[in-house]
């Protein structure tokens, strides 16, 4: 018989982690193939419309930069939160109403660029704290489950987008569709050859400011000590109401930046789901955030990583008529691989015969 320990890790190189993260995603992608490979299709065309393409192809990688940028900007969020140890998983929606709030100060405002614009993003980053603020006050006062109230924040701000295009924003010029008016030019951010510059532009803004908050500043260190020892950050004097609100408050304002951005840039209007601002783009955001291992500088290359799969997604739906369940599945297997990585880089396995 075997006998199998976990025995504990203390001193892992940052060599070790990189094979031990590369190996994993690989073999991730490497079971995602093989059950394409399953269902009949050509494992070639699988990797080359998934990473090849995306990356390589200029059109493809256009396509893949305006799905990196949102991504980026909420996964800068969202690693500040993970780091003290608070799993929200509510970017969708803080995207969505942030999206909202943009699209009513562009409806509502009359201000000349570039000005609409700043105010407009502002408004979206204010819809989006707001969103978060619930989630974060039940989590600092009475330690609600953040996962629940953040999951369920969600489905209300699908619920609003909703009622705001089938009712009162609903265009009379959208032919019956659920469609809202374009947002005046005066807000709209433009794209140079569909590559939206300004945007990536604003991503790395926003990865500076998250590495100086991590790296460099008190409320970052005590992020950090909650995560790594909430009893012994909490028996030092600092403040868990303080770290969860305001990390909470950063992770929702950039979600709602997020949205604005790709309102005032992509879509210049709200639609349905068909046609969300959101995209799906806020859960996707959650795996850049683990792939980058939490780290602001490493959000970029995993951003572009998930960016160029949303965008090889799509294509093997499109070309090769795979469902929109096969490429859940594909990001599930690349998050399950994630995991397993942590765990091997925190833990050894011992296999003994007895």
């Amino acid at each position: 018989m075997f006998r199998v320990k976990v025995l504990r890790r203390y001193d892992v190189s940052s060599r070790f982690k990189l094979i031990t993260y590369l190996t994993s995603f690989i073999v991730g992608i490497a079971f995602f193939v093989l059950f394409e490979a399953l269902l009949g299709t050509n494992p070639y065309e699988v990797v080359d419309r998934l990473f090849i393409r995306p990356l390589t192809s200029y059109d493809d990688f256009r396509v893949s930069i305006r799905y990196t940028v949102p991504i980026g900007i909420i996964a800068s969020g969202l690693l500040l939160v993970y780091r003290a140890g608070i799993y929200s998983i509510g970017a969708e929606g803080q995207m969505a109403v942030g999206a909202v709030f943009a699209a009513w100060a562009a409806y509502t405002l009359s201000l000349g660029s570039p000005t609409s614009v700043l105010v407009a993003l502002s408004i979206g980053m204010l819809g989006g704290i707001i969103w978060g603020l619930l989630p974060a006050i039940l989590k600092a006062l009475l330690n609600v489950n953040e996962v629940l109230t953040t999951l369920m924040m969600n489905f209300i701000a699908y619920s609003l987008v909703d009622y705001l295009i089938y009712g009162p924003w609903r265009s009379p010029k959208s032919y019956g569709f659920p469609l809202t008016e374009p947002i005046p030019t005066a807000f709209t951010i433009p794209t140079y050859e569909g590559i939206p510059v300004i945007n990536f532009l604003v991503l790395l803004t926003v990865v500076l400011f998250t590495y100086v908050v991590a790296r460099m500043s008190k409320l970052g260190f005590q992020i950090r000590a909650y995560g790594l020892n909430p009893s012994a950050a909490y028996a030092s004097g600092m403040s868990f109401f303080k770290v969860v609100l305001l990390s909470f408050i950063i992770s929702s304002a950039l979600a709602g930046l997020a949205g604005a951005l790709q309102l005032l840039s992509i879509h210049q209007r709200l639609g349905p789901k068909s046609w969300s601002v959101t995209e799906g783009l806020g859960y996707t955001a959650i795996v850049a955030a683990w792939i980058s291992r939490l780290e602001p500088l490493a959000v970029v290359p995993a951003s572009l990583l998930m960016g160029a799969l949303v965008n090889g997604g799509l294509a093997i739906k499109a070309v090769l008529g795979q469902s929109e369940g096969v490429v859940n599945l594909m990001n599930g297997m690349i998050l399950l691989s994630i995991v397993a990585a942590e765990f091997f880089i925190n833990y050894r396995l011992v296999v003994r015969l007895r």
